[in-house]
């Protein structure tokens, strides 16, 4: 299964690994992160214990993972999403 799975969690990655990484599948990884659950069920020593996979957003692993993700793609290019693309379609024609 990919690392990218909620079911099984989240491999956590290094700063290096996401630098390396494209940034449709950064962005694929956002997304995974992004829907893990807010909170858990567990006590708070089980969660020391939980390194990887990254299942719930209150967890430090969590929270690291996405500040380094997010400070990868800072340093990205900006992709335009779908409406943007769109725009400059429409630009682009009326130009013409």
């Amino acid at each position: 299964m990919s690392d990218l799975s909620s079911a099984h969690g989240i491999a956590a990655k290094t700063l290096a690994e996401l630098e390396a990484m494209h940034t449709g599948t950064l962005m694929s990884r956002r997304q995974a992160l992004l829907k893990c659950a807010a909170t858990s069920t567990i006590t708070m020593q089980d969660k020391a214990s939980l390194f990887t996979p990254i299942r719930f957003k209150d967890t430090q692993v969590w929270k690291n993972a996405y500040r380094d993700l997010k400070s990868v793609l800072d340093k990205r290019e900006h992709l335009p999403n779908k409406q943007e693309r769109k725009a400059q379609r429409q630009q682009r024609a009326k130009s013409r």
